[in-house]
């Protein structure tokens, strides 16, 4: 079941919730200057969610994390030979999230997860995601 929490303006995150996860979209500064999109996934439910999965599309150091925080493993993308960290972000979550979601220990929420439905939901939202760059 999908839950919209935000549609968005361009200042604002984008969020919306499925198969219970929390995906939040927001332009962020991050250690020494730089910057850029960041995509968290997140246990959905009250308060603050445990991070499944973040993806930090930063103009310097372009890095995603898969796990909670502090048991994370951290993939630089660069290393990784990655030329467009948020279009390549935005075709990992429309197309490998449920092996993403496992891999990060999330097994349960992995198997609930209707890829078709993120990734239509994705699509809706690209246009602005991108707009944010």
């Amino acid at each position: 079941m999908e839950h919209d929490l935000s549609l968005p303006k361009k200042s604002d995150p984008i969020i919306f919730e499925a198969d219970g996860m929390r995906i939040w979209v927001d332009y962020r500064r991050g250690v020494g200057g730089d910057e850029g999109l960041t995509f968290d996934v997140t246990e959905a439910g009250d308060g603050a969610g445990a991070r499944i999965l973040r993806f930090d599309c930063f103009s310097k150091t372009p890095h995603y994390h898969v796990g909670p925080s502090g048991k994370d493993s951290v993939h630089d993308m660069n290393a990784e030979g990655i030329a467009d960290p948020v279009r390549w972000t935005l075709d990992q979550l429309k197309t490998r999230l449920p092996s993403l979601v496992k891999a990060a220990g999330y097994e349960e929420i992995a198997q609930r997860i209707d890829q078709d439905a993120i990734a239509g939901r994705l699509s809706q939202f690209e246009k602005d995601i991108l707009a944010k760059v």
